[in-house]
């Protein structure tokens, strides 16, 4: 009569006989994957990788969330400076006007909420366009503050500069005025 049960050994329990087994098969097989690895040549750097078509869009989404989030801190904060870091001086010939703009709206205007919502951005070499929906509550600083809600489709032109990407337009910029 034959015994159906496993063979196993009285003094070694199952669960240590499990680990004892795992322990030798890795033992027995990292030497194995250590010598494949050192045999493999190794992968080219990230950097010699031209990037494709898409990896640049995905590129442009972020770099110009990155601009237009500094943009709307800038403006609800009222941070004057800041707001103006964002703009690349010398590619803007119409800066002044855009600075005076600005500055004129800040005067007028407290507790400013600017929305955005990407649509769209391209990018093309060092130029890249973002077209967004914008909202923007702010309220007036006179003796009966009402706020005021804007909206409007409005589109960035952002250029790469030493400094990083930097805003060189913006239509319509009417939409600060008042």
């Amino acid at each position: 009569m034959t015994d159906s049960r496993p063979i196993s050994s009285p003094k070694v329990p199952g669960v240590a006989l499990r680990r004892l087994s795992a322990l030798l098969l890795w033992t027995l097989l990292t030497p194995v994957c250590l010598t494949a690895q050192e045999n493999q040549s190794p992968a080219p750097p990230a950097e010699a990788v031209p990037p494709t078509p898409t990896q640049a869009l995905e590129l442009s989404d972020e770099v110009v969330r990155d601009v237009l989030t500094n943009f709307q801190r800038a403006i609800e904060t009222r941070n004057f400076d800041r707001l103006l870091d964002t703009f690349d001086r010398e590619s803007m010939k119409d800066f002044p006007e855009v600075r005076e703009e600005f500055a004129a709206f800040f005067r007028l205007h407290d507790n400013i909420k600017f929305r955005y919502q990407l649509l769209q951005a391209t990018a093309d070499k060092d130029v890249a366009f973002a077209t967004t929906d914008v909202d923007m509550d702010a309220e007036p600083r006179d003796d009966l503050p009402t706020e005021q809600r804007r909206s409007t489709q409005m589109r960035f032109q952002m250029k790469q500069t030493s400094k990083g990407w930097r805003i060189i337009g913006i239509k319509p910029m009417d939409f600060f005025a008042k």
